[in-house]
């Protein structure tokens, strides 16, 4: 199992954050490689909420059922894949950090088929991701673009 953690601290409220993360369908404006969620189950976002994460990753195209586990309003936001070819658990914890948001997203993972034979380099390039998802959110948010 792989792990690794970003943090991300955003000039806005927690409250805005949170608003912003628990809009997945809103989530490919900021992470490299996603073309888009589609929601199955019912708006807004709650525990047992399913999703179909729909992207890109090393040249190939990739749809990941995915669940939400954890939610706590204004504090947590807990995802795990249920197929696909990686099993990823996202949890996105958020905390006030003076007048802004601390956002530590922490990710375990394993891959799977294609993908498992290029593991190191699928651990690099999603921690890169995450790292630039967690950048370009701070940038919309902060921009007052989400």
């Amino acid at each position: 199992m792989n792990e690794f953690e970003v943090v991300t601290v955003i000039n806005r409220p927690v409250e805005d954050v949170f608003a912003a993360v628990r809009d997945v369908a809103k989530s490919p404006l900021w992470t490299p490689g996603l073309l888009e969620v589609q929601r199955t189950s019912e708006d807004p976002l709650e525990v047992g909420g399913t999703m179909v994460h729909v992207g890109t990753f090393l040249g190939r195209r990739y749809e990941s059922p995915t669940t939400c586990t954890t939610l706590i309003e204004n504090k947590q936001l807990t995802t795990t894949t249920t197929g696909g070819p990686f099993f990823l658990e996202v949890d996105q914890r958020l905390e006030p950090d003076g007048a802004g948001t601390k956002l530590t997203v922490h990710c375990k993972g394993e891959s799977r088929g294609f993908f498992k034979f290029a593991e190191p380099l699928v651990v690099r390039m999603t921690q890169r991701q995450f790292d630039t998802g967690g950048s370009n959110l701070k940038a919309l948010l902060e921009d007052h673009a989400l």
